[in-house]
């Protein structure tokens, strides 16, 4: 997947481009609403990562987030992330900021050997990373997103795509 997924990014890149950027002198939105299509890799596991995330700036260039991600293949759990933004230039985007995973564990039953049941284990986890939104015609974005999620004994590469829309005026 990774060898399409570069290509694609550049192609996305390329074409949005064409749209436009938002000058510097344009006020940014007050909200934003994001999806993410791409992929989570540590040394042991790949899995393919979707998720969504919302942001709300209180000033021109800072803003709150919140993340949510499934990662499935080798990793199947849920993402939560809550991070501080901060936009220092143009379409460029900053993220830092706690979270925790929902891992998905299976393991036989004591009284039922042959019925698997599934429990979640909770680990904390401390996020950062950036991205940067190429603004196109009535608030939509889309762009490159990198981040880097720190668990415990773990370091996780999380990639993709995302696509957004941004709205409400400061």
């Amino acid at each position: 997947m990774r060898q399409f997924l570069v290509p694609l990014l550049f192609a996305s890149l390329a074409g949005a481009a064409a749209f436009g950027q938002h000058g510097e002198g344009e006020a940014p939105h007050r909200h934003h609403i994001a999806f993410l299509a791409g992929g989570s890799h540590n040394t042991g596991k790949n899995g393919g990562t979707t998720g969504a995330d919302y942001e709300y700036r209180f000033a021109r260039r800072f803003g709150a987030a919140a993340t949510f991600e499934y990662v499935g293949g080798d990793f199947r759990e849920d993402l939560f992330a809550f991070t501080a933004v901060m936009h220092p230039w143009k379409g460029m985007r900053l993220v830092a900021g706690p979270g925790f995973d929902r891992e998905l564990r299976e393991h036989e039953s004591s009284h039922e050997p042959a019925v698997p049941e599934t429990h979640k284990k909770y680990r904390g986890l401390f996020r950062f990373g950036g991205g940067y939104d190429l603004h196109l015609a009535r608030g939509f974005t889309i762009g490159p997103d990198l981040a880097v999620d720190i668990l415990k004994g773990e370091k996780v590469l999380v990639y993709g795509l995302n696509i957004g829309w941004g709205f409400g005026r400061h």
